[in-house]
């Protein structure tokens, strides 16, 4: 929620290949890939952040069955139409909740960045 850009990107890709810290995106040169020739920002220690997801030895990532339920939750959310079931309400409780905070911690960073001037 808070870095889509990574989100469903491959760690064993992002090893080999260069990504856009800002957009997520792929770099591509003549249609290619650019492989890296520096460390991936997860095993750069030069990198100031280095990646949200963790490493791909010590992910911060969300389990298959967590994955499932995340995916579920956005479409049930997207159409409107959550099925009358207590795991899905409990699962929608929590999912809910993560996605207000991350819209608020997004509205701070944001504020943050117009009242320092910084990213403007």
């Amino acid at each position: 929620m808070l870095h889509p850009e990574v989100a469903f990107r491959s760690c064993e890709h992002c090893l080999k290949y260069i990504y856009s810290e800002d957009t997520g995106e792929l770099q591509t040169f003549r249609g290619e890939p650019v492989e890296r020739v520096l460390p991936a920002p997860c095993h750069n220690p030069k990198h100031p952040k280095g990646c949200p997801k963790g490493t791909p030895e010590n992910p911060k990532t969300l389990s298959l069955k967590n994955q499932k339920a995340y995916q579920h939750w956005r479409e049930c959310k997207a159409t409107g139409n959550f099925p009358d079931d207590d795991i899905v309400r409990h699962n929608a409780a929590i999912l809910q909740d993560m996605a207000d905070s991350a819209a608020e911690q997004k509205q701070f960073q944001l504020f943050s960045m117009m009242m320092t001037g910084k990213g403007m």
